[in-house]
């Protein structure tokens, strides 16, 4: 009995719980022990220790964008080989995070840090700044709301610093892009039926004036002879003269005789000699074409027989040897 009470007493004092065993101070007061695993409650030590940068450079702040905007496309373009024109504002803002943590440790090549390269950067900006403006970084922290970066975005920051509040701000205008731009199917159409309409304007004004012309001329020849006036006995007359006229024209074409043709043109160059020579010459080839068919035909039937007389030479000999055998086994 004395040993099960000391082992339950013992196990009593146990508790799986974090505030069971020794929950309050000696004054009475309850206490709770809270055990944090989170690498943001604290700051460490080497997030507030300055590196040393070459060429004396100073540590970079997210406010530094406008300043160093033309060094950190050219780190794009020749590290990543990105263009910062194609990107949006939300990728900008977390490549602009990447490149400012490794440029504060010091992990970037030392002629970033140069300030000739910063300068030679800054001037080749200024060249494309007339067509485009530059991109202004907006901060979170001072009261502009900007859209927030997704955690599965792949270009954002390398570290988990609390500073998500940065980045770059939608553009005002419309930053165009250099170089001519794809059209869109809107704009094809849009072309196709432009020149559909041209052509149908261009057919219109040609058959217009061709209706003008056919009529200056017209005016023409009445001012030259002067016709009757209409209803008249003269306009009569001379209605059926016309008529007359072009009937007997179409029948003088449908009844004229055959047009007489060379016998040069009708039997060839040579006349009736050429033609017979041009028949000869087929008959003589036709000839020779049979000729050949007729002596290849000749051939192939002469190496038929040859394979067949070697054929059967080669089986008259094997019967030779069969019936030796027969003969030498049964006599």
């Amino acid at each position: 009995m004395d040993d099960s009470t000391a082992t339950t007493r013992h196990r009593s004092k146990r508790s799986r719980s974090p505030t069971g065993r020794d929950s309050g101070d000696k004054d009475g007061n309850d206490v709770k022990r809270h055990r944090s695993r989170s690498p943001h409650r604290q700051k460490h030590k080497h997030h507030e220790k300055k590196e040393k940068l070459p060429f004396k450079s100073p540590h970079l702040h997210r406010h530094d964008y406008d300043a160093y905007s033309a060094l950190f496309a050219e780190y794009l373009d020749l590290q990543k080989e990105i263009n910062i024109a194609d990107l949006d504002d939300r990728e900008v803002q977390g490549r602009w995070k990447s490149f400012l943590n490794k440029w504060n440790r010091g992990e970037l090549a030392e002629g970033y840090y140069d300030p000739q390269m910063k300068q030679r950067a800054d001037a080749r900006s200024k060249e494309f700044a007339r067509a485009s403006p530059p991109r202004s970084m907006a901060i979170g922290k001072s009261g502009a709301k900007l859209p927030a970066t997704s955690n599965g975005n792949g270009n954002a920051s390398e570290d988990d610093e609390d500073d998500d509040g940065f980045g770059p701000a939608a553009p005002t205008t419309g930053g165009s892009r250099y170089g001519p731009s794809v059209p869109t199917f809107g704009d094809l159409q849009y072309k196709r039926e432009q020149a559909s309409e041209d052509r149908s304007n261009q057919l219109a004004d040609l058959r217009h004036n061709r209706k003008q012309d056919r009529k200056a001329q017209q005016a023409h020849l009445e001012e030259l002879v002067p016709r009757a006036e209409p209803g008249s006995r003269e306009r009569q007359l001379e209605k059926k003269r016309d008529a007359a006229v072009s009937n007997k024209a179409f029948a003088d074409s449908k009844d004229a005789g055959t047009e007489e043709v060379a016998e040069n043109d009708l039997m060839g160059d040579d006349g009736v000699d050429a033609f017979k020579a041009q028949k000869k010459a087929g008959e003589r080839k036709k000839n020779e074409r049979e000729l050949r068919k007729d002596e290849i035909l000749r051939a192939r039937e002469a190496e038929r027989e040859e394979r067949l007389a070697e054929h059967r030479k080669k089986e008259g000999k094997t019967m030779e040897y069969l019936r030796g055998l027969a003969q030498q086994r049964y006599g």
